[in-house]
């Protein structure tokens, strides 16, 4: 789909989105056939009618830096860390990872803060994360941050299970928002790199991250694209209490919903979900629902207005322990990607 037809999905009102929203639900039916897939790694406590959190999260996330970040992100600044198990040396995440192991754990998402050019200080533990992949067998996540090729090797050579990056597509978000000297090239180049060592990636992309506004959004599709990711993840701006955007206004369902359109016309048979990260209450029932309708393949902690739509449409609904970046190791395009 060309750069032009993506216009009607981010200017048209909400009664102009539904022949949209059905045509984006009908290409997920055509590549993806009938299943949704629902996730709950246990990163938060997570009860419903439909799904009760175990005592032990199957899929916690683990920080190599503890809570230390030093980017001081406007809509963050390091609060994200703050669930995180903190593992900051070599000895203390294979530890951590093996915990996870030994209470029946699948697997963990391992992130941590970010340096000041927007990596995270991941290298070091490379080995052993690799070792954590051969001893313990659990499916391991990683959160890069901005790669080099030095990681993008590393991270192929240990066998990761997916990378996760948030992609920007806007330098004016990158500098006011993230409080970096770098560009939108740069994000390009991370994928591009992870792509070039066959590393599984899996980009983010935080709809309403300028500010709750929409701003390089359509950008950071178009680079995704332009990179045959293994699947991508939208996620939505959370304002969170003691920082600087603690009073912004969200993005609405519909902005959420527009991005959702414009990647899957973008990407028809690349794995698409809703990722963790988005705002709670009935802006999640809402979101929840338009994400359906714009075909998205799953959801992180659906909620239960999610869940009864997807039976009353028919969908087969799946069950996961695990990160939702992981869809794509089950996930095959039943009709092929030309």
């Amino acid at each position: 789909m060309g750069k032009s037809l993506l216009d009607p999905c981010f200017d048209l009102p909400l009664s102009g989105l539904r022949p949209l929203l059905d045509e984006a639900y009908g290409l997920t039916r055509r590549y993806f056939r009938s299943s949704i897939y629902f996730y709950f790694p246990g990163m938060v406590h997570f009860d419903a009618p439909f799904y009760k959190s175990p005592s032990t999260p199957h899929f916690p996330g683990i920080s190599i830096t503890g809570r230390v970040c030093r980017l001081d992100c406007e809509h963050c600044r390091g609060r994200l860390l703050d669930g995180m198990i903190p593992a900051r040396t070599l000895d203390g995440l294979f530890e951590a990872c093996a915990e996870v192991k030994a209470a029946g754990g699948l697997g963990c998402l391992v992130t941590g803060g970010s340096l000041g050019d927007g990596s995270i200080p991941l290298m070091e533990f490379m080995p052993t994360l690799k070792r954590v992949k051969e001893k313990l067998g659990l499916r391991i996540v990683v959160h890069t941050g901005l790669v080099d090729e030095n990681l993008a090797q590393a991270l192929a050579d240990a066998g990761i299970d997916a990378a996760m990056m948030d992609v920007i597509g806007s330098d004016e978000t990158i500098r006011q928002v993230y409080r970096l000297s770098k560009n939108v090239g740069d994000y390009e180049r991370s994928l591009a790199l992870l792509g070039e060592y066959n590393v599984p990636t899996v980009p983010h992309v935080v709809v309403g991250i300028h500010y709750g506004q929409l701003k390089g959004e359509r950008a950071a599709l178009e680079m995704i694209a332009r990179q045959s990711p293994a699947a991508v993840v939208v996620v939505a701006l959370m304002p969170i209490d003691g920082t600087p955007m603690e009073n912004v206004l969200p993005p609405s369902p519909v902005d959420v919903a527009r991005v959702i359109l414009a990647a899957r016309f973008l990407m028809p048979w690349t794995p698409l979900l809703l990722g963790c990260a988005r705002p709670r209450g009935a802006l999640r029932s809402a979101t929840d629902v338009l994400a359906i309708k714009a075909g998205v393949n799953g959801i992180a902690y659906p909620s239960e207005e999610a869940y009864k739509f997807a039976q009353k449409l028919g969908l087969r609904v799946k069950l996961h322990e695990e990160c939702c970046s992981l869809l794509w190791r089950e996930l095959v395009p039943a009709c092929g990607s030309t």
